[in-house]
């Protein structure tokens, strides 16, 4: 039970939180880059044996071209326009597909771009800006191949390193992602999205230790960034290190940045280290911030702190819940929150309220099975041996609940020492589902009814 409560909550938050890595897209501050400014500019230059060469005539357009970009970008590209059609330099072609990148209008750059590899095939920047423009329609199958053919010509930078990781990690390609990151890494280690982008690759891997040592010199860059902290709780949960992960989370906690899902994970993992005060305290803060859409996450933690027989505190929270929901929650969770308080109940020798609200709960859902069940066994521990397997009879006809009803019948007929009668229900639960456990329990009453 434990590891399959943590188990399906890591899963969800895993999910949820690791995303940060793979929705933050590197291209979004771009233009705010000065560095990138700065090689865009020059970018309107030309890159000897590279790129196409010009003739004395093109090189003084050029200057006067330099000079109305400078000026008026707009009006650069209606002066190129002009004349596109006759423009036999794809230089001029990639200037233009330049300006229309940096104006914005994305399919008129692509155009352009395509236009001058067209005229010239081994233009190398216009391979990598094609390959910008790529990412920044989200179109990254074509980012990787005019990125990787940029690099193939030479164009070996940080930055198209980085994107093109990014590209492949946008299409789960983590192998080659991880590679062109540590190597973006190498050449730009100031950038964070970079680390980032690693530290996502190495999750998605498996790679957990690796993953810790990444976002640990992110937390060193900026330990206020709750983000990091959450990334590595990740990766020390992919290692089982649970008390490690809980610690990130309660720092956390502690700058006043936890949300429902972090305290209910961290609810989660103080119960799977037998702490359920600690979880008590975590699950109530959860409690707090929950809104209707929020509920099916707070009666998790009730259904632990119950099924673990931690029976104060599920008292607790089945309160806390009662309390903020008693004006909008469900017929169907608040059946449910009675059949944990009908446990409580029994566990604590109560046994006429547990059977009321038992009967309670059955009146108003006949197919109820776990209410059933529970009822039935009520009944077979006063010694109503009839009312109990009638009950348990009605709970095996629930498919959902089957199983579950022929093993309680089991169970409640080899203590009554009937082994020959409880073999064929256990028989016919381990044809529904078996398990090493219930394998093991039925061959022992099998050696038992032998004896009789």
């Amino acid at each position: 039970m434990k590891k399959i409560l943590i188990t399906l909550l890591f899963t969800i938050f895993f999910t949820q939180i690791i995303g940060y890595a793979k929705t933050r897209n590197p291209m979004a501050d771009l233009w705010a880059d000065k560095e990138f400014q700065k090689e865009f500019t020059a970018s309107y230059g030309t890159l000897a044996g590279f790129e196409p060469k010009l003739n004395e005539e093109e090189r003084g357009r050029l200057r006067d071209l330099i000079n109305v970009i400078k000026s008026n970008p707009p009006k650069a590209i209606e002066k190129l326009i002009a004349d596109i059609e006759n423009e036999k330099n794809a230089a001029f072609i990639f200037i233009l597909a330049n300006l229309y990148f940096q104006e914005g209008q994305i399919d008129e750059a692509e155009k352009y771009y395509k236009l001058a590899i067209e005229k010239y095939p081994i233009f190398r920047r216009a391979y990598k800006n094609l390959g910008l423009v790529n990412i920044q329609a989200n179109d990254f199958k074509s980012a990787i191949i005019h990125l990787s053919k940029s690099m193939e010509l030479g164009e070996v930078d940080g930055r198209a390193y980085g994107l093109l990781g990014y590209s492949y990690l946008t299409e789960e390609n983590y192998y080659p992602a991880e590679a062109a990151y540590r190597q973006a890494i190498l050449m730009q280690p100031e950038i964070t999205d970079w680390k980032l982008g690693l530290a996502r690759c190495l999750l998605e891997m498996g790679n957990y230790s690796d993953a810790v040592s990444t976002i640990e010199t992110l937390i060193q860059e900026d330990p206020n960034n709750t983000d990091y902290w959450i990334l590595q709780s990740n990766a020390y949960l992919g290692l089982d290190n649970t008390l490690k992960a809980v610690r990130n989370l309660e720092i956390v906690k502690r700058m006043g940045k936890a949300d429902l899902l972090t305290l209910s994970l961290i609810g989660d993992i103080y119960m799977n280290n037998e702490m359920p005060d600690l979880a008590l305290i975590a699950y109530l803060e959860a409690a707090e911030l929950a809104d209707n859409d929020d509920l099916d996450t707070l009666l998790k933690s009730a259904e632990a702190l119950t099924l673990t027989v931690n029976f104060s505190q599920a008292e607790q929270m089945i309160q806390k819940i009662r309390e903020n929901f008693s004006q909008s929650i469900d017929d169907e969770s608040d059946l449910e929150l009675l059949t944990y308080e009908a446990k409580i109940a029994r566990a604590n020798g109560k046994d006429q309220l547990a059977a009321n609200l038992l009967s309670k709960i059955i009146e108003r859902d006949l197919l109820n099975g776990e209410a059933i069940i529970e009822l039935a066994k009520y009944y077979a521990d006063q010694g109503k041996l009839a009312e109990a397997f009638t009950r348990f009879e009605q709970a095996q006809k629930i498919r959902k609940y089957e199983r579950s009803a022929l093993v309680a019948h089991a169970q409640v007929l080899v203590n009554q020492k009937s082994y020959d009668e409880a073999l064929p229900l256990l028989n016919r639960a381990l044809r529904l589902q078996s398990d090493r456990n219930l394998k093991d329990f039925t061959d022992r009453v099998e050696r038992a009814a032998r004896k009789q």
